[in-house]
């Protein structure tokens, strides 16, 4: 019962291979798809069993390819995308922890040409982590563990206790039997878990360094199976193997000092299976239960206060601080474990006292030896289900793997600031100015992109000003690809600003004109998004590039109030009227339908689009198509994307839009506005 209580709380994951961030962002609205899902998380993932899954309304998987690593990052993975129509999607993943061997399911929602609601969700009970056959698998591999370490042990001892020798060689054969089967049922589970087929069993054992240690517990199991009754020295290394095995492949590897840390474990194990060992065989000693205590006290003792030890300093490996072990699953979990073995000794201190009385009463003994038989059950069971919580230290540490930026971007809506992008080689990068006046001013500029080795240097913004004022800022790093210096702006009015940063995959440069200070153009914004929702028709052409040197892609679309799109490209034509969209792969080919079981394609939709942006400053005005035009900067937060807007000055519409997101250079073209448009179902 309380085995069954630890595994069915559901508390959140805070380690094994849970995500940490990813692109794109759950909640987030975008404008177009970005090239690839891209997602970090807290530890090595087993690339064999790790993947990423992409999902319209209708279940269709619209991914391009196969979940593919980050290069440079054992801990990220990602999966590429075709160019989506608008709508709703659902990102699902699994991980397989290099380290442990944990499964891990997740999965949230983005939005194109709208935000949904995250609707993030993570599995991280032990069901969903390991399965119920993988916690039957692992609690009978513990029992075997506990009675294979413990005949090594004392087994020589039971003889002397009366338990006969048929008895005692069924408890040493007992234990490397159950190890290999329960292992074995653990490894079928954790294929089906991960994978969803029991024929991935080779990636589960090959794929991490978790698998490989219970490959090796399995191969001790076997040689333990074989060779026991035949070559006792050889028995007893194979039991030492597995215990090191079974130690190896779990938490301990996931800590900051895992050689120590498995070490403690080790031995853990092994005093658990002296004491386990110890009442078992006592307890099969059947008539001669005082005789069997009364030899096997030492040990259980002994045993006992190893396992108290070794518990004590394998929890300071585990948990964070003493309140994990009430605020975390995995806490409850130790906590648990920790009354059973109070348990234990309560029972036995029963037993050893009811011994040293002049007429000691064998129903008591026994009463007492059988009621700590049961919560040595109940403390190997909540063992098995421990494995699969996460143990806290780790989300200190995901924590700080979480931070992949400038902390101070989230903060520039509370923050005087203007921030401009831009797009350079195989990088977007983006510079604030903090604040946007003459006077002393902080430059930050944030490299979206960056990869282990590219090796940020010489990062430096330099700029002049009216009447030849100059200003130069040398750059310091102040997070993952975020590099900081502060200069002096001695004059007002348009000053070129250079940002340029030396890397291993070839320069970063980037080049503004802004004006100091720089207008608020928050009103201005707010205008624009009230003046482009009540277009009742519009078309837009967009290029779009996964890096600035790419080649284009090109698509035009057509947007009709309430509900209509038309969206073509050199290839493919998309119609969607509300619920239906009809799709054509190339010219003359035949149409498929879809009807959507949500709400369908719904216009407007730039209070969504752009709702969210922040530090809005008008940086300019220029002519476009003859229409004079405010140029607008500002930031979204949520995707990590600069955009700038041209804004006619008479009627708030935008004529031009650019956006620089990673993998994303977006450059759009508006109008004609509210102009008839033809769009209807296709006929053929």
């Amino acid at each position: 019962m309380a085995a069954g209580i630890v595994v069915s709380a559901a508390t959140p994951a805070a380690a094994h291979a849970e995500a940490v961030s990813a692109g794109a962002v759950p909640g987030s609205g975008l404008p177009q798809a970005p090239g690839a899902v891209v997602m970090a998380f807290t530890e090595p993932l087993n690339r064999r069993l790790s993947s990423i899954e992409v999902v319209d309304r209708s279940g269709r998987d619209v991914g391009q390819g196969s979940t593919t690593e980050v290069p440079g990052d054992d801990r990220g993975m990602q999966r590429k995308l075709g160019f989506l129509r608008p709508g709703f999607f659902t990102v699902r993943w699994t991980t397989v922890s290099k380290l442990d061997g944990h499964t891990l399911h997740g999965s949230y929602r983005f939005g194109i040409g709208d935000a949904p609601l995250g609707d993030e969700q993570v599995a991280s009970s032990p069901v969903s982590s390991e399965g119920w056959a993988g916690l039957v698998g692992r609690f009978f591999a513990l029992i075997g563990l506990s009675l294979w370490a413990g005949s090594i042990v004392v087994g020589g001892v039971s003889g002397a206790a009366g338990v006969t020798a048929e008895r005692r060689r069924w408890l040493a054969r007992a234990g490397p039997m159950f190890a290999l089967a329960g292992t074995g049922l653990w490894a079928l589970s954790a294929a089906r878990v991960s994978s969803g087929s029991i024929t991935r069993v080779g990636d589960v054992l090959l794929g991490s360094s978790s698998g490989e240690w219970r490959l090796v517990l399995l191969f001790a199991a076997a040689v333990g199976v074989a060779l026991w009754s035949r070559w006792r020295v050889v028995g007893a290394l194979a039991a030492a193997v597995a215990v090191v095995g079974e130690a190896a492949s779990g938490h301990a590897a996931a800590t900051s000092t895992p050689l120590l840390a498995t070490l403690v474990l080790a031995v853990h194990l092994v005093a658990v299976g002296v004491w386990v060992y110890a009442i078992v065989a006592a307890i099969l000693s059947s008539e001669q239960l005082l005789t069997a205590l009364a030899r096997f006290s030492p040990w259980a003792i002994g045993a006992a206060i190893a396992v108290g030890l070794t518990g004590v300093v394998n929890a300071l490996f585990e948990l964070a601080h003493p309140g994990d072990l009430l605020s975390t699953g995995y806490g409850k979990a130790v906590t648990l474990k920790g009354l059973a073995f109070v348990a234990m000794a309560a029972f036995g201190l029963v037993h050893y006292s009811g011994r040293r009385r002049s007429r000691a009463s064998f129903s008591v003994a026994e009463g007492a030896v059988r009621s700590e038989l049961l919560f040595a059950v109940v403390a190997l069971a909540v063992t098995a289900a421990l494995v699969g919580f996460p143990n806290p230290p780790r989300e200190a540490e995901a924590a700080t793997h979480l931070t992949t930026g400038d902390p101070v971007l989230g903060e520039l809506a509370h923050r005087d600031a203007l921030t401009v992008g831009g797009a350079s080689g195989p990088f977007v990068a983006g510079l604030t100015l903090l604040p946007p006046r003459p006077g002393d001013v902080e430059f930050r500029l944030q490299v979206i992109g960056v990869e282990a080795g590219d090796a940020l240097r010489d990062a430096r913004v330099v700029g002049t000003g009216p009447a030849g004022a100059t200003v130069a800022a040398p750059l310091s790093p102040c997070g993952l690809g975020c590099l900081a210096g502060r200069g002096r702006v001695d004059a007002a009015g348009q000053w070129q600003l250079n940002a340029s940063v030396a890397t291993n995959r070839g320069p970063i440069r980037l080049d503004f004109t802004i004006p100091l200070p720089a207008p608020d153009g928050s009103s201005l914004f707010r205008h624009t998004i009230s003046s482009m929702g009540q277009l009742q028709t519009l078309r837009m052409h967009e290029d779009l590039r996964s890096v600035a040197t790419g080649p284009p892609f090109v698509s035009e679309y057509t947007y009709r109030a309430p509900d209509t799109l038309d969206y073509r490209t050199d290839k493919t034509t998309t119609i969607t009227i509300g619920k239906t969209t009809w799709m054509q792969s190339a010219p003359g080919a035949a149409w498929k339908t879809e009807e959507d079981a949500g709400t369908g394609f719904t216009w407007p939709y730039y209070r969504n689009l752009w709702g969210t942006g922040v530090a809005a400053r008008i940086i300019g005005e220029e002519r476009i198509d003859g229409t004079p035009s405010d140029v607008l900067a500002f930031y979204r937060p949520d995707v990590t994307a600069w955009f700038r807007i041209w804004v006619g000055q008479n009627d708030g519409l935008v004529r031009r839009e650019e956006m620089r997101a990673e993998g994303h250079i977006m450059d759009h073209t508006y109008g004609p506005f509210d102009q008839p448009v033809d769009i209807s179902p296709p006929t053929g």
